[in-house]
């Protein structure tokens, strides 16, 4: 044979050949113009420019999933029919992947020129593993010429785009506001609020349960979560005197003992800072001690009442703070104290207020 027919015998066995494209992708991805444009880019000349060689066919399926997307390639081009699948958090990148394994299977010289794959994404998107062949490779035909050998495709990762590019892929930081994928992080889950015990000891202001103002102690033990508090409390005040007749030495020494239970509501105004609404029941005894008469007795009287009013806590540490209430007690029955010969020396006042200022322990 003649050297220039054999150099033409060659020239045409071995020229690129011609791309017949199907691309099914859904709406917000890179249209089939889009993609054959960026594969004859890749080849530097139209698609339908091909030498006498066999034509490539190829077929990509785009498919929206839950954490991106998902490609189906199947190409059957001179080596063989192939059958890839590819993910992506976006599919832009898809589109680049399709068009360079598009061009190097048209033209299996350009794979010599693939620029290197990119590394993947910390971004938590699948590992892209080995291309997988579910069906078997034909050969081509017996040839005079030898067949031109199918490359194997390059990682689906392209080099930046040029910035007229209709496939260039946008920064990662600009995703789209209706991205599916953009899914707001969860709530945090709540801190866990344990029932704790509490034991208060504190010191009390009265005025109106006994005949002058007075103080007291107080000790409380309770049970207490974030929102509420129960509480039973016991209290005891320092006598005061009552006289009919200033002037005159009769008169009686009234002291008070209670037991109160109440229960508070508590919302927290600050992080270390509690505001709680209360309201209980208070029992106990009025003791009264006569003096300046003859056969001078002790006498108790009951006492209950109705006990309603706000708390300050303020938490120093996780199992301490300070609390500051205001008590309001109505008594549901007014005891009375009368000396004989003398006539009634005390009646208890139809309200009384209590200042209860203390220090709680929370455990644990």
């Amino acid at each position: 044979m003649p050297a220039h027919l054999l150099a033409l015998a060659l020239a045409a066995a071995f020229a690129p050949a011609g791309l017949d494209l199907e691309w099914q992708a859904p709406e917000g991805c890179p249209l089939t113009a889009d993609v054959a444009a960026a594969t004859s880019r890749l080849l530097g000349r139209p698609l339908d420019a091909g030498g006498p060689g066999e034509r490539v066919r190829a077929r990509g399926v785009v498919t929206r999933e839950a954490r991106g997307f998902h490609l189906d390639l199947e190409l059957q081009s001179p080596a063989g029919r192939d059958r890839r699948s590819l993910r992506d958090r976006r599919c832009q990148v898809l589109a680049d992947a399709a068009a360079e394994i598009f061009a190097t299977a048209v033209d299996p010289s350009l794979a010599v020129g693939v620029p290197p794959a990119l590394p993947p994404e910390p971004d938590g998107t699948w590992r892209e593993g080995p291309a997988p062949s579910d069906m078997p490779q034909v050969t081509s035909p017996p040839s005079t010429a030898p067949a031109p050998v199918a490359a194997p495709a390059p990682t689906p990762a392209l080099a930046p785009a040029a910035a007229d590019d209709p496939l260039a892929s946008p920064a990662p930081a600009r995703v789209a506001a209706d991205d599916p994928l953009d899914v707001p992080a969860p709530a945090p889950a709540p801190p866990p609020d344990p029932l704790r015990a509490s034991l208060r000891l504190a010191g009390v202001f009265d005025q109106g349960s006994l005949p002058g103002p007075t103080g007291g102690l107080g000790l409380a033990l309770g049970v207490m979560r974030r929102g509420f508090r129960v509480e039973l409390g016991f209290a005891g005040l320092v006598p005061r005197e009552a006289r009919p007749d200033p002037a005159q030495p009769p008169g009686a020494r009234l002291s008070l003992w209670t037991a109160t239970l109440r229960a508070c509501g508590v919302a927290a105004l600050r992080p270390r800072l509690e505001l709680a609404g209360c309201g209980g029941v208070e029992a106990g005894a009025l003791l009264g001690a006569g003096f300046g008469v003859e056969a001078a007795r002790t006498r108790a009287q009951p006492w209950v009442a109705v006990v309603v009013g706000p708390e300050l806590a303020v938490p120093v540490a996780r199992r301490l703070a300070v609390t500051l209430g205001v008590d309001a007690q109505v008594p549901v029955v007014r005891p009375q104290f009368v000396l004989d010969g003398v006539g009634p020396v005390f009646r208890a006042h139809p309200a009384a207020f209590r200042a209860v200022l203390g220090v709680q322990l929370r455990i644990p």
